[in-house]
């Protein structure tokens, strides 16, 4: 079965209740515990490396050409990508 969701809460929920096994990002080692491990232990699921080098993921930003001179939204695009960069 393959399955598409909207996030990884979903994804989980839909492991816990099947057979499925659900693709979750974890916090690299010597960083905080991610959010998701405590939402899969709650819910009975086991975390495991996966086996084998992954490539990196690219992360994109799109946006509507009207605005792209709009100060809110050139904060925000920033923003992003600053906690991206620090991450």
């Amino acid at each position: 079965m393959a399955v598409v969701l909207p996030g990884h809460l979903a994804a989980m929920a839909l492991a816990a209740r099947s057979d499925a096994v659900a693709l979750v990002p974890t916090a690299e080692p010597g960083a905080a515990p991610s959010p998701l491990t405590e939402h899969a232990t709650v819910m009975g699921l086991r975390l495991l490396d996966i086996p084998l080098p992954l490539p990196p993921v690219a992360i994109g930003m799109a946006w509507h050409p009207r605005h792209t001179s709009d100060g809110a939204h050139h904060w925000l695009r920033g923003a992003v990508r600053r906690a991206l960069r620090a991450s």
